[in-house]
């Protein structure tokens, strides 16, 4: 399946478990593979009230995107090089 950014932005982002995380905000794109290396995502209401913190989840950890979500595996560290999110690692 081929996604384009429009389709990627705003998409649902949730977990293994079903726990909805938030919504994909950007991404960031590398130039020399040409391949997308990290997903932003703005935090729901929850995530926020734990973390206050923006997600950023790495390629590795997404287990599934179709056209109405992102699924990722449930597991969320902080990212110390990154100050004002969290990484899904």
């Amino acid at each position: 399946m081929i996604l384009t950014s429009d389709q990627l932005i705003g998409l649902k982002v949730v977990t293994k478990s079903g726990q909805i995380l938030g919504k994909i905000k950007d991404f960031e794109f590398n130039t020399e593979n040409s391949k997308i290396t990290k997903y932003i995502v703005v935090s729901n209401d929850l995530v926020k009230k734990i973390t206050a913190k923006n997600l950023v989840i790495s390629i590795n950890q997404i287990i599934e995107i179709t056209i109405k979500k992102m699924i990722v595996d449930d597991n969320v560290v902080i990212d110390v090089d990154r100050v004002n999110q969290v990484v899904i690692a």
